[in-house]
């Protein structure tokens, strides 16, 4: 194929390292919980956070993309907030400075003076009134929401926009909102639920994001951790916290997939469904046909879900509501990481290599390549078309599905391998632990992004493309990444 050939030319062509933050290349979402400070301007209500400012505009009642350091903001922590009434200028003081954003260049600039005259002082003042807070919640007079698990949440920021409502920041339940003359809170939750994004599965409009949560740790004490749905068209973000629903329980969650009727977790303790006409779990596990409590990859087929497993293959029927053991005497001892369905084959990752069951003669096979790139630790599997790339500890090798020629694509030499590999017509994109790495197809040409081109971490842990953009999951959150991006010069 034509890209092979280009691909044998990249060992002789050196890697591109123009970093630069292009506006609108890089936005990033990420743990916007802890609010340091709020303001107003004339349209939008400003909270300054631990990573970056948010934006909402209070007539619209909608949120605008969040400023972080994608964007250029020098530093994540916003401890001091002034914004100009008509929007067009930004000051932020983080831990690295006092700087100013002005919306005719898009930069910011180093200041010497914080403008006090466009703040507001958000310090709540003790005792506050007694809010009506949504199910599940209570507040008390010395400013902290509590939840029925008996966490407590300290509020750090009040201010009323002598509109009708008082807007309010919390320290680890993020914004809200409360009528000035009813006072019912309603929690305005944004951004991401926990930093750490290892999986997300792209349904429709909405993108799913959670991630090995459970053998993380946060430095703040009540950290969540758990599942995030972001429905992109509205701007709006919806969480769930598995250790608080019984009929769910796995805090590390290692796949996401979904048909028209369900969406499927796989996780520490089972897998678990979602029925798509109502908020409900369940879960299965061993004792429901499954080869192994810990699930931890899915692929989706019709009115089936293959499904990975720390000790070998499983296999569900929704329609049925069973769950069967397949290819026991081959895969039964293998940890599964990852699965795709392609014409006729399931392709099967392990941590010892790559496997296909192919469909028609019921057979279980060992894949191989030349430079044995499938017999290492299989990270992910991407189908584009006819060409199927399998990212290991040892590099990524594209599959030509039609020839089942097998041809390693070369990369920049890390010691950790490649973590995920995504194709278009235009670009192969790498995340190679120290980056993401983009190679032109036509002329081989390459080009690695780091945090100096507005990514949130190098360590990238999942890539999803979506037309002219790839959704990057990381150790520190959520980006769009625009790829095919005319303003850039490669």
């Amino acid at each position: 194929m034509k890209f092979l050939f280009a691909l044998a030319l990249l060992l002789l062509i050196p890697c591109a390292t123009n970093a630069e933050i292009i506006p609108g290349q890089a936005i990033s979402w990420t743990t916007f919980s802890y609010i340091t400070t709020i303001t107003l301007s004339s349209d939008f209500v400003y909270f300054g956070t631990t990573e970056g400012i948010l934006r909402y505009q209070r007539y619209e009642r909608k949120w605008y993309d969040p400023i972080t350091v994608s964007d250029g903001l020098p530093g994540h922590e916003v401890r001091r907030l002034a914004v100009s009434f008509d929007d067009k200028f930004i000051t932020a003081e983080t831990e690295v400075g006092l700087y100013s954003l002005s919306g005719l260049s898009n930069r910011w600039y180093l200041e010497t003076d914080f403008p006090t005259q466009d703040s507001r002082d958000s310090r709540p003042r003790t005792p506050l009134p007694i809010m009506m807070m949504p199910f599940g919640y209570t507040m008390s007079a010395e400013g902290y929401f509590s939840d029925n698990q008996f966490r407590d949440w300290q509020i750090t920021g009040l201010i009323d926009d002598r509109s009708g409502t008082v807007f309010i920041g919390t320290w680890g339940l993020g914004p809200a909102k409360a009528d000035d003359l009813s006072l019912m809170v309603e929690l305005m939750p944004y951004g991401l639920l926990q930093k750490r994004i290892d999986i997300i599965y792209r349904d429709g409009d909405s993108l799913w994001l959670a991630g090995n949560a459970g053998r993380s740790s946060s430095s703040y004490p009540n950290a969540r951790a758990g599942i995030t749905l972001f429905e992109r068209s509205r701007q709006r973000f919806t969480f769930w916290e598995p250790r608080y629903i019984p009929t769910f329980g796995s805090d590390a969650i290692y796949d996401i997939a979904g048909d028209d009727k369900n969406i499927y977790f796989a996780g520490q303790y089972g897998l678990t469904v979602r029925p798509r006409k109502d908020d409900r779990f369940f879960t299965l596990g061993r004792g429901d046909g499954l080869p192994d409590k810990e699930t931890t990859a899915l692929a989706v087929g019709k009115d089936s879900v293959w499904v990975g497993t720390a000790h070998g293959l499983g296999l569900y029927m929704p329609s049925a509501d069973s769950a069967v053991t397949v290819g026991k005497k081959v895969l039964g001892e293998l940890f599964i990481t990852a699965l795709q369905l392609v014409p006729g084959r399931l392709i099967i990752g392990t941590t010892v290599g790559a496997y296909s069951i192919d469909f028609a003669t019921k057979t279980i096979g060992r894949m191989k390549d030349p430079e044995g790139i499938l017999s290492g630790l299989i990270r992910h599997i991407f189908l584009y078309k006819n060409e199927l790339y399998v990212s290991s500890d040892w590099g990524v090798t594209a599959i030509d599905l039609s020839t089942e020629k097998a041809s390693p694509v070369p990369y920049v030499d890390v010691p950790d391998g490649v973590y995920a590999a995504v194709a278009c017509d235009k670009y192969i994109a790498a995340a190679l632990g120290d980056g993401l790495l983009l190679i032109d197809r036509a002329t081989g040409k390459r080009r690695k992004f780091t945090e100096e081109d507005g990514l949130l971490s190098v360590k990238i842990n999942a890539i999803v493309p979506d037309g002219n953009y790839l959704w990057l999951g990381s150790e520190e959150g959520l980006t769009r990444f625009k790829w095919i991006n005319p303003d850039r010069v490669d």
